[in-house]
């Protein structure tokens, strides 16, 4: 497992790519040659792996927060590995977005499942049952979830730095730079968002849980 990620500007996950294009960018400029092209790779690996700070949009322990920065592509009911049926509401990450993944609420991730495939786009049936995917189910104080990380074709990896333990709402879990994610809700959770509407990564509220009492998190 590795630690979270920093708060600085630009992710630490970013910094040996940002090293990469610096020399290519400065050898450009010492045999002149495309130097703006090489200029323009730094600048873009730099947006790429930008790592802003989120505040949620309402302080609400029962709400829960968009796992990534993107645009709410489906939301249906499906069923998960435990058999049981959930609402899924489906988030299209672009290349351009925020890459960092952040967690919908205060929870403990129970476990990590990777399933190594292909990078294909994540808008197909094909990449639905051949491509990278992360599965984590997690548990909250209202009730389970489960958050399917999808790695899209200008992907090369999903990154996580925590596999299992408790995360504050709107903590910093992974990085994703291109894919979906599908988060699965209990059928009780009201959904406040829509096909279309654009999210942000720990500020949007997706919806709320049904409240349950104070039952202890697990």
């Amino acid at each position: 497992m590795k630690n979270n990620t920093t708060t600085q500007l630009i992710a630490k996950e970013g910094w040996k790519y940002f090293l990469v294009t610096l020399v290519l960018f400065l050898l450009s400029l010492w045999f002149d040659f495309l130097p703006w092209v090489f200029f323009a790779i730094v600048a873009i690996t730099l947006y790429l792996f930008r790592n802003p700070e989120r505040l949620p949009a309402e302080d609400d322990e029962m709400a829960i927060l968009s796992p990534c920065d993107g645009t709410i592509s489906s939301i249906s009911k499906a069923k998960q590995s435990d058999g049981k049926e959930y609402i899924k509401v489906e988030i299209q990450k672009s290349f351009l977005e925020v890459s960092m993944l952040r967690s919908p609420t205060k929870m403990s991730i129970q476990s990590t499942k990777r399933r190594h495939g292909l990078f294909l786009a994540t808008n197909t049936e094909l990449s639905k049952k051949l491509g990278e995917r992360v599965t984590l189910v997690c548990k909250s104080i209202y009730s389970e979830l489960f958050i399917n990380i999808n790695a899209g074709r200008l992907s090369r990896k999903i990154e996580l730095f925590k596999t299992v333990g408790p995360l504050k709402s709107s903590q910093r879990f992974g990085l994703l730079v291109e894919g979906d994610i599908e988060l699965f809700l209990a059928l009780d959770s009201r959904v406040k968002v829509a096909v279309g509407d654009k999210v942000k990564a720990g500020e949007s509220v997706l919806g709320y849980f049904a409240h349950k009492g104070n039952a202890d998190e697990r």
